[in-house]
């Protein structure tokens, strides 16, 4: 028996040796351990003078500054956890698009054989093949245009997710200012109540006054301290909050001074310009067409699938000692069915996602509509509040004049400054449902109010 003829065989062994020896290059896996332990330590040890938050501000340009609504908005989007998974999202999602550009690898096949009727020659038969695969009809393409279009729209999720984030931070934030400011005023409202009742009761002993005023005014002293107890618990709630909405403890915000600067007024409406560019810019819209594009180049390239694609089988054989060389050529016949219910699908999809898109954009107008129609009214509320508040101001100055000139008794200036409290309390809630109504319309349109 003789051995086979290795010179003839070189070539098959040799692509044998290369296919193998490329097994190295494969990429390793790498362990990432997760445990809730860990999470939870990681979170509490959070602040806002981290590293890479430092790092984030300072690509963001706002690596310097007080904290206020923006800043603290930017460090939203940097831990809290929902911008955290669209940001993930978008990462997996631009992977595809080095899936989706790959080529297909060619196949080697080999099945040797032993031919145990032989005698006086080698038994064994060597039959090597590769099946390589050429795609057609440009499916390649397709598959990156819907992977790029699909990581675009994951992409324009992040944007949106720090949109919702930054509505959250405002809003909390708004909670704790306007909760500071009425403690404040009802600290005021209080001493002036205790003031009242001093003054009564020495009236009441006098015989000057009814005791049923006394008690009324201490029905209101005792209102405004239960009132105050409410507004505590608020601040103390909208700090927690703000702390949730940044993604950080309550122990992070604590260490830092917050800037309240952003209500201190109330800006102007939006006109239509700024209406009608969150209909066509607002980050989920476009999100929602990157997925529109997305869908039609899968309908492509279901409907390039209609062309089979092209399989080469270069082969060889050593066949008791001859060298046999083939060439073969395999394409799909598409007689049974041309990849019409795929396609169907995929139009389908597209039209769903078309009236998807449709309806979002329809519910974004009903959305700035009503917040434009509530933030012009709140504003209204809050002008006429406003007024209120300065003609309160307005009697209790008058009043302490006429104090002054023995007009009226001091008590009655205890009052008016009491009128003038209330006055400023409703005043500071006006604007509270104002600024309320401001920030719903800022994250209609997805931009600030200047």
């Amino acid at each position: 028996m003789r051995p086979p003829n290795f010179p003839a065989t070189r070539s098959a062994f040799l692509l044998i040796a290369v296919s193998l020896g490329a097994l190295p290059a494969c990429v390793s896996y790498k362990a990432g351990p997760l445990s809730a332990e860990g999470s939870a330590s990681s979170f509490s040890d959070r602040s806002l003078s981290d590293a890479g938050l430092r790092k984030f501000l300072a690509g963001q340009r706002a690596g310097s500054g007080s904290w206020g609504v923006e800043r603290l908005a930017l460090a939203a989007a940097y831990f809290h956890g929902d911008v955290r998974v669209a940001r993930a999202e978008a990462e997996q999602a631009a992977a595809g698009i080095k899936t989706a550009g790959q080529l297909p690898n060619p196949v080697l096949s080999f099945s040797p054989g032993y031919n145990s009727t032989t005698t006086g020659i080698s038994p064994w038969i060597i039959s090597p093949s590769l099946d390589v695969t050429i795609e057609t009809a440009g499916k390649r393409g397709k598959r990156l245009a819907s992977a790029r279009a699909a990581a675009e729209a994951a992409q324009l999720r992040v944007v949106a997710a720090a949109w919702d984030a930054r509505t959250k931070v405002r809003a909390a934030m708004l909670d704790l200012h306007s909760a500071r400011e009425n403690i404040a005023l009802l600290k005021t409202e209080v001493a002036l109540h205790e003031e009242a009742v001093k003054k009564l009761d020495a009236q009441v002993k006098a015989g000057e006054s009814p005791v049923f005023e006394l008690i009324q005014e201490r029905l209101g002293l005792n209102r405004s301290k239960l009132a105050m107890h409410d507004v505590e618990n608020l601040a103390v709630t909208a700090r927690a909050k703000l702390a949730a909405a940044v993604g950080v403890s309550s122990a992070a915000i604590d260490a830092v001074t917050l800037d309240f600067s952003a209500f201190a007024s109330l800006p102007a409406a939006p006109g239509a310009g700024v209406r009608r560019r969150a209909l066509t810019h607002r980050a989920d819209l476009l999100a929602a067409l990157a997925d529109y594009a997305a869908a039609d180049a899968e309908l492509r390239l279901e409907v390039a699938k209609q062309y089979p694609d092209i399989h080469l089988n270069p082969g060889y054989t050593l066949d008791q000692t001859e060298n046999k060389w083939a060439l073969g050529l395999t394409i799909e016949l598409p007689i049974l069915n041309q990849n019409r219910g795929p396609i169907a699908q995929a139009v389908a999809r597209r039209k769903t996602v078309g009236v998807k898109f449709e309806a979002k954009q329809q519910a974004v107008f009903g959305e700035i509509e009503i917040a434009l129609a509530a933030y012009r009214a709140a504003r209204a509320k809050a002008g006429t509040a406003a007024t209120l508040a300065k003609e309160a101001a307005s009697a209790a100055d008058t009043t302490k004049r006429m104090v002054e000139a023995g007009d009226v008794s001091p008590l009655e200036l205890t009052r008016r400054r009491i009128e003038a409290s209330a006055a400023n309390l409703a005043n500071t809630a006006a604007n509270a449902e104002a600024q309320t109504a401001a920030g719903a319309l800022e994250a209609a349109i997805h931009a600030r109010l200047r």
